[in-house]
């Protein structure tokens, strides 16, 4: 009988955490991504990490994350990329999205690459448009500029059970592809 009482002590804590609300932040300028958390009265800071010396690591996360992406092949980020546009795209029809505020400068040494980086970006925009009717978003192209850039930022309201679900299913769908682009590589 205590045995009962204690799963159902674990199904009932977890049913109420699964219902949690739960604000995530993301937020990407100059080159450093930082993911913040906040379950009702306790802010979380999930990336970067600080150090315990309590020194901000603004720096080596945006040296870490630059590296990170210089290494992994271009297939791989292709897939990285397409995982979660399906996994936003599933978020944000069950979610309420707070703010949404993205601004890319298409630029570059080619003119005509930096148009038609501009002109994807525009449909991209165009499509994220009609599930965020009031998101801030802005293309833009600079023929003068050295290098494209992009910043932006996201705040939403999900419970625990969405987030956890739609972790879930990114992670299973990056894995899925990143094995199946192992497999075709050997």
């Amino acid at each position: 009988m205590t045995a009962i009482w204690i799963a159902g002590g674990i199904l009932l804590f977890l049913g109420a955490l699964a219902l949690a609300p739960v604000r995530l932040e993301a937020a990407y300028g100059g080159g450093v991504f930082t993911l913040a958390g906040r379950a009702g009265p306790l802010p979380v800071k999930l990336f970067p990490k600080e150090e315990a010396t309590g020194r901000r690591l603004e720096k080596d996360s945006r040296r870490d994350v630059k590296d990170l992406l210089r290494r992994l092949p271009p297939p791989v980020l292709r897939l990285l990329a397409e995982c979660g546009c399906r996994t936003f795209a599933r978020l944000v029809r069950r979610v309420r999205v707070e703010t949404l505020r993205v601004r890319y400068l298409a630029a570059g040494p080619d003119p005509y690459g930096a148009v038609m980086a501009y002109a994807r970006a525009g449909l991209a925009m165009e499509g994220i448009a009609r599930m965020v009717p009031d998101a801030d978003l802005r293309a833009e192209v600079d023929f003068d500029a050295a290098r494209p850039s992009l910043d932006g930022e996201i705040a939403l309201r999900v419970r625990f059970g969405q987030a956890v679900y739609a972790a879930a299913c990114f992670g299973i769908a990056f894995l899925r592809g990143y094995y199946r682009y192992k497999r075709e590589k050997e």
